[in-house]
């Protein structure tokens, strides 16, 4: 059996081969005219014009533009941009480097003219990412990655003077969070921060897994090959209880001016919080990953749940190094810590051994007895941390006060109605802290001993624990969002980590400025005000930037940085009190000498392939080929993913970001583009949870066919991730395809379910049988729910079931050419493909199976993505879909 891919003929080859050189000179010159980094204004556009379809190359030579900062003292603005993708040394980063590699530090004196610098003595060839100034504004801090390693740098700003810290910083502590635990510096002085640290021995950070297991089992094969030492590695499945059996680490203090690190306390911590003098220290143990429990009931969702490990809180007096315990309640949130003003009480929010995470209670504990006090919330449902009542699962309470009387946090009555502030308390009943206003906010912008301050409607508002609002600004305040060296979201913007608050002890950012009047084309100023005088009229910063995006800004400098888009390039702007913005960086000019493709918005209608419910209307939109002509039938490729929405019509020039697979380029080879609606309520039959996805998908050929947009002899059915699953799923009930292209996702749901999350299996091998279950064993409903491939229960149960219905047991079914393409460090285990091709061969099915060694969720290094888009031209010119001549490979 042939286990390679056979070549493509030579014919094809030189082919894409032409129109490869072709493109790659003419996006060399647009290149050219693109001024990355310099601080003079560059005209967008000038002498561009809009010349071919989007290309690999256009793709591959994508920037970026990351966080931004200013020093406290308002005298240095840093930001990362992110150079052109395939000029990057590293990509290695998590499962998919693209957006997250090769961040690069810029640094900008504000009290002078000269233009942007890097930030000197970093290594330019790895990622810095920016962490933030110290409290002294002296130091820049920057996470660095390379080929799998971090390493916390600390430099004079604007000086050749870096620190490199060795111990690993211990990030990216869940596959799913609702929030960082981990990634945050905490100052405890103006010259020291502590950082959770981890060995350097089994990836703790699913960031650099990839980079790490590679290191790994090269030493391990050469240990082994040359006889120097066992290699043997270990998973033990035990019914004990492991609340107890603490994961290895370090909480570790770091000297920016030294570089010295203490060990401040043996084990693994997460989400270290400090008092205001960064004396004491809050942080919580976290204990070995729990396994769930065998007889756990489905859920309506398919993820394992949020707080999958016992946590137990830990007070750290960083004077005398001494730790204090602190056992109840039996499990808290790690993300719930707020210290009193004066530091002397603390709350948290935990639960009891057996109870729900949100079945718990806040608590506030005395500093120095540790007794704590649980608070009444009777009659409440908690706010969840991220503001949402309708999100999958608990993530923890949101953000809270610790006033004199009691803590401050939203809630909404059980019996329904709207959100408020409450104060809770031991022995009392809750009191709604803002019933007397017309809508509160749900953001505190400042905390006193015995009141917080909110906005309500145009005002600010204190609401004091005696449960008496008082309006604190004198007049109306045209405010529209918060921000706080936030990240506002933004097409170009490669935002990985958040800058940390440079001010010691930060238990809640500190909030000293506000966009106001924000519209649908963008914030047109920044509002500076001190929350604790808001009668004050405060500073205003008019941006004069059309559509801008807000990034950062600063009340020391009164400045703020924000990006412009112009077509599709974006600009970096500074803007200073009475001067013209000035531009930082321009980046994707090449991409204004891309032709967009068109688009065509269509709705249709769908009917319940089991017929007990009437048809619905479904919105769609097609990416239509370069010199499209409605007169004609082109061919469609058609992407599956199992979610209950279609598409919409946003192309490539509008969120650049590079990636493996980019629905324009399949524009560019001439085919329409669609990705429809498939309700996953009526996926679902009795037996097989996408057991009508063929008909879905059937009746939207049809739909295309009959509107004569496609031909009905050049249908493509394409699928990633959980989309490859669902594409093999459909490809073994749908007959009018011409290919099939799956990417990245499985196969077989019964081996599935037991088997290893691919490249977990390295140092995991315990959470085999445990993430994957929730998959299937989920009960979700709806025509978008989070459950896709729920059976509702397990393979114990129905193993039949779930082995018959995969379609590795159907193979057999399939009548169109199929292409499957895996890479062996994904956290969907590639020998979930190796089944599939395996079906398809011994069914005598044509198939091509391309793997990619060292590649994550898809390929990252520029070199696979060009090769997996000349397979893929080859492969639509060998099942007859696209002509040899009209394939822009690149």
């Amino acid at each position: 059996m042939m286990m390679q891919l056979p070549s493509v003929s030579e014919r094809v080859l030189a082919s894409v081969h032409v129109i490869r050189i072709r493109i790659a000179r003419w996006v060399l010159s647009t290149l050219a005219m693109s001024v990355l980094f310099g601080a003079e204004p560059h005209p967008i556009g000038e002498g561009v014009v809009e010349a071919h379809p989007l290309s690999v190359d256009d793709v591959l030579a994508t920037e970026g533009i990351g966080a931004a900062q200013f020093s406290p003292d308002g005298l240095w603005l840093a930001y990362n941009l992110v150079p052109a993708y395939e000029s990057l040394k590293d990509f290695s980063y998590w499962m998919r480097a693209y957006g997250l590699s090769g961040h690069r530090l810029w640094i900008k004196q504000l009290d002078d003219v000269s233009v942007p610098t890097l930030q000197p003595g970093l290594d330019t060839e790895a990622t810095n990412f920016l962490i933030g100034f110290s409290p002294t504004s002296t130091h820049l801090i920057a996470l660095e990655h390379k080929f799998g390693r971090f390493r916390l740098v600390s430099c004079l700003v604007g000086k050749d003077d870096c620190i490199w810290f060795e111990p690993m910083p211990d990030i990216r502590d869940r596959y799913i969070r609702p929030e960082n635990w981990t990634d945050h510096v905490v100052w405890t002085s103006g010259d020291t921060f502590v950082m959770p640290v981890r060995f350097e021995g089994p990836p703790g950070s699913e960031m650099r897994n990839r980079a790490a297991t590679g290191k790994f089992l090269w030493r391990e094969w050469n240990k082994a090959w040359s006889g120097s030492g066992s290699t043997a590695s270990e998973a033990v499945s035990s019914g004990k209880d492991r609340s107890t059996d603490w994961a290895e680490g370090d909480l570790a203090e770091f000297n920016i001016k030294t570089g010295k690190v203490t060990i401040l306390v043996k084990g693994r911590f997460v989400s270290v919080r400090a008092t205001g003098d960064g004396r004491y220290l809050l942080a919580a143990r976290a204990a070995e990953r729990d396994r769930p429990p065998a007889d756990a009931r489905p859920l309506a969702r398919e993820t394992h749940p949020m707080f999958d490990r016992h946590y137990e809180l830990r007070l750290i007096d960083n004077v005398t190094r001494t730790v204090r315990e602190c056992r109840e309640p039996f499990n808290i949130d790690p993300g719930s810590f707020v210290w009193s003003r004066t530091g002397s009480r603390f709350a948290v929010f935990g639960w009891e051994k057996g109870q729900k995470p949100e079945e718990g209670h806040f608590y506030i504990f005395d500093r120095d007895t540790l007794k704590g006090h649980a608070l009444n919330k009777q009659g409440l449902l908690l706010t969840n941390r991220l503001l949402d009542p309708t999100f999958k699962w608990f993530p923890g309470p949101a953000h809270a006060a610790l006033l004199n009387k009691g803590l401050a946090v939203l809630a909404t009555p059980e019996n329904g109605g709207r959100t408020d502030w409450y104060l809770l308390q031991p022995d009392k009943k809750p009191l709604n802290l803002s019933a007397g206003l017309g809508a509160p906010g749900k953001d505190i912008l400042d905390i006193e001993r015995d009141s917080i301050a909110i906005m309500s409607g145009k005002s600010i508002y204190r609401l004091g624990d005696d449960g008496a609002p008082q309006r604190i600004s004198a007049s109306d305040v045209e405010i529209a969002g918060r921000a706080v060296d936030t990240v506002d979201p933004h097409d170009a913007r490669f935002v990985e980590f958040d800058p940390t608050e440079a001010h010691i002890g930060s238990t809640l950012p500190r909030l000293s400025f506000l966009i106001s009047s924000v519209s649908e084309s963008g914030v047109s100023a920044v509002r500076f005000i001190d929350f604790r005088d808001a009668s004050a009229p405060g500073r205003s910063l008019s941006l004069g930037v059309p559509n801008a995006h807000f990034v950062a800004a600063s009340d020391a400098a009164v400045a703020a940085v924000v990006i412009e888009k112009h077509g599709a390039a974006t600009r970096l702007l500074l803007v200073t009190a009475g001067a013209p913005p000035v531009q930082l960086a321009l980046v994707n000019a090449h991409l204004n000498a891309v032709r967009k493709p068109a688009t065509r918005s269509l709705s249709y209608t769908l009917r319940d392939p089991l017929g007990k419910e009437p048809p619905r209307e479904e919105e769609g939109c097609l990416l239509l080929p370069p010199d499209y002509d409605p007169q004609q039938r082109y061919p469609i490729l058609i992407e599956l993913y199992p979610v209950g929405t279609g598409g919409g019509c946003r192309n490539f020039a509008d969120a650049p970001s590079p990636a493996a697979v980019v629905p324009d380029l399949f524009a560019s080879r001439g085919l329409i583009y669609m990705r429809p609606a498939i309700p996953l309520d009526w996926a679902r039959t009795v037996d097989d949870p996408q057991g009508a996805v063929g008909d879905l998908l059937d009746q939207t050929i049809d739909m295309l066919v009959a509107r004569g947009i496609a031909d009905p002899d050049r249908i493509v059915l394409f699928g990633t991730s959980q989309g490859g699953m669902t594409s093999l799923v459909a490809a073994t009930q749908s007959n009018k395809l011409a290919a099939i292209i799956s990417i990245n996702g499985w196969a077989d749901y019964f081996s599935h379910y037991f088997g290893s999350r691919g490249l977990m299996r390295y140092f995991h091998l315990d959470q085999n049988g445990g993430d994957n279950r929730w998959r299937y064993e989920c009960t979700g409903g709806g025509a978008s729910h989070d459950c896709p491939f729920g059976f509702g229960t397990t393979a114990y149960a129905e193993p039949e079931r779930y082995a018959r219905v995969s379609p590795v047991s159907r193979a057999h079914r399939i009548i169109a050419p199929v292409l499957l393409v895996h890479s062996d460090l994904d956290y969907f285990g590639m020998d979930q493909y190796d089944e599939m091709f395996g079906a398809l061969y011994r069914a005598g099915k044509d198939a091509r199976y391309v793997r990619y060694w060292g590649e994550g969720h898809g390929p990252s290094s520029p070199a696979n993505i060009r090769d997996l888009w000349n397979r893929i031209d080859a492969f639509l010119i060998e099942s007859h879909v696209t002509e040899l001549t009209s394939s822009p490979s690149d």
